[in-house]
């Protein structure tokens, strides 16, 4: 009768090694295991496969990985940390949007004057412009003009040379026109109007000519003037005719 083929227990492929008088369960002296798995055994095999060209790196990740895991770490805790930070903000600004809001809803423009200076003081940064234009705009709906002109100005110098720097550039003007300061209105007018859009530096000097007259300078009236009709398109005989009959009045 054949005998029976003996099957024999398959060996571990790394099994838990201890040093000699410890107890592999309860720690001591003996390697470390995890899941069956005797790590430095393992990590001596996981070398031993790896190509020569990989070992560098290899070694690299070995001898470095706590700093690399502490690494990681302070890495994911930034990230955390400036999501929470920016959803923070976002959460500030809706909450400072919403209470914007409802100053400018306030029908009493004096108290909304005096609402919307306590809420610039405190603003977020990307609502001081427009909150400021607010105060701007209530301050001249006061006939407060130096106010008005004062918040155009900051506008002014805060925007440089952007659209919205210019038109707060001309609500300036305007103030101050409206405060009979008449010199001051001019020099602004003189000055936007070298940046100023082609179609619209007729206008300028026109108000710059106004200005002038209000100040008792004829003759820069009538300089503003020949600029406004330089300044116009050869087409455009009516407002040609329109600029000199005023020189000629002037002129009289």
């Amino acid at each position: 009768m054949a005998q029976r083929p003996t099957i024999q227990k398959p060996t571990p492929l790394s099994a838990p090694v201890s040093r000699p008088g410890t107890d592999p369960i309860m720690g001591g002296g003996s390697d470390p295991v995890m899941g069956g798995v005797n790590i430095p055994q393992f990590t001596k095999e996981m070398q031993a496969e790896i190509s020569p060209e990989a070992a560098p790196l290899w070694n690299f990740v070995s001898n470095h990985a706590p700093k690399i895991a502490a690494g990681v770490v302070s890495l994911v805790v930034v990230i955390l940390a400036i999501a929470g930070w920016q959803w923070y903000v976002e959460k500030n600004l809706r909450e400072a949007q919403g209470q914007l809001g409802r100053v400018i809803s306030i029908q009493d423009a004096a108290r909304r004057a005096g609402e919307l200076e306590k809420f610039i003081a405190g603003a977020p940064s990307m609502l001081v412009t427009s909150s400021t234009l607010e105060l701007a705009t209530t301050a001249m709906e006061l006939e407060d003009y130096a106010k008005a002109a004062a918040c155009y100005e900051k506008v002014a110098a805060a925007e440089g040379d952007s659209p919205l720097g210019f038109s707060a550039s001309m609500g300036q003007a305007q103030a101050l026109m409206h405060a009979g300061k008449y010199a001051e209105a001019r020099a602004i007018f003189e000055a936007v109007v070298l940046n100023a859009p082609a179609n619209v530096k007729a206008a300028i000097h026109q108000q710059s000519a106004e200005a002038a007259e209000a100040a008792g300078d004829k003759a820069g009236a009538v300089a503003s003037l020949e600029k406004a009709i330089s300044s116009l398109a050869p087409t455009d005989q009516e407002g040609a005719a329109f600029f000199r009959a005023r020189i000629a009045l002037l002129q009289k």
